[in-house]
Parts: structure tokens; sequence; C-alpha cells
């Protein structure tokens, strides 16, 4: 089986959880990473104009939730369970709305943007982190046995605790140990550990 997974040039947001997906599975796979210049040129070519982009013997396949479940379903990676299953399909539709519902700053100054983040970190963020906390079983969702949703969530939780979100602070998760456990665990995955050993 000939596998590529096609995103940008770093490790984060919807394409890093692709690649820890397939990295999680056990499947090798060509990790293409484009430039912005060479994204233009290939944007044309994908099915829905957007990265990142999953390739099997020569099907596409792409947003990240679909291939998250295309990976997880053939690797005992998702519940066999259809409610079990569905649930974690909404934890993994809940990361893309939080990451929708950030403030990018864009055409604010920057005591308007600190302001909303900073908002958005008291409000919104709070909220989606305690509805997520309360579906933990401990320490990843479905209890001891890894699945694409801690994976999606991994990915999310790394972005704000290594404060890539100015004005948002890591913090903001200190009340939500289960979240804060469950990246624990994620990151201590052998699989995972390597993928970023590979990356050093």
């Amino acid at each position: 089986m000939a596998i590529s997974l096609t995103y940008f040039d770093f490790d984060g947001s919807r394409g890093l959880e692709c690649r820890l997906a397939l990295t999680a599975a056990g499947l090798p796979f060509e990790d293409i990473r484009l430039s912005r210049e060479q994204w233009q040129a290939l944007k044309p070519t994908t099915p829905f104009g957007a990265l990142p982009l999953l390739e099997v013997d020569g099907r596409k396949l792409a947003q990240s939730n679909a291939i998250l479940g295309y990976i997880g379903r053939g690797h005992g990676l998702y519940p066999a369970d259809p409610w079990q299953a569905a649930q974690q399909d909404a934890l993994l539709q809940s990361v893309e709305d939080l990451r929708a519902k950030l403030p990018d700053g864009k055409g604010m100054m920057e005591d308007e943007k600190k302001a909303a983040r900073e908002a958005f970190a008291a409000g919104w963020l709070s909220q989606w982190a305690t509805a997520v906390s309360d579906q933990i079983a401990g320490p990843f969702v479905a209890g001891e046995t890894l699945s694409m949703a801690d994976i999606k969530l991994y990915v999310i939780l790394r972005s704000y605790l290594n404060g890539t979100y100015d004005h948002v602070p890591p913090s903001t998760f200190d009340r939500f140990p289960k979240l804060l456990a469950l990246h624990a665990a994620v990151a201590a995955e052998p699989a995972i550990r390597a993928y970023f050993d590979a990356r050093k």
C-alpha cells in the first residue's frame, strides 16, 4: 500500500493530527511538506482546495476528520460501537469549532486583539474545556485505549500549552487536569515520542 500525506512544512494543526494518526497506526507514509508557493500550484487539483490531503494507492481523501476516521476505523484507533464512534466524531468536530472561535486578530489593534483573546480564554475556551473534560474517562477519552479523538485533542492542546497563541496563557488549562493528563498520556505513547524524536 502506497500512502502519502500532503500538508504544509510545519508540525502543527490538522497536518500534525494526520501525521500522528498514521504513525500511531503503524503505517509507513511519504510525508510531503509544501511551501506556500508549492501549495498555490497544487491547490486547484485537490478535492476541496484545502490541506491536508491523504493519498492511498492513487485515491485522494481530504478533510482532516475524514482522514482520521479512515485511519482510525481501519487500524483499531476508533470505537467499534456506533454510538461511541459518533461521540468521538463529535469531539473531533468540537476541535474544529474551537479553531474557528479563536479570534485571529486580523484588522485589530494589538490592545483589541489582547482583549478579544483574553475574553475568549475566560469564556468560550473554558466552556469548551469543561465540556470535553466531562467526556474523558482517563487518561484517554475511552479510558486506557488511544483513539483518534485523543490525537486530535493532543494536537490542539499542544498548541495552546506551547503558547502558540499570544494572549491565551497556557495556565488557562490548569483548572482542567483531565485535559492535561490526556495531553501527557498521548505525548508518552512510544510511537508519538518516536515521531518527535525523529524530527529533532
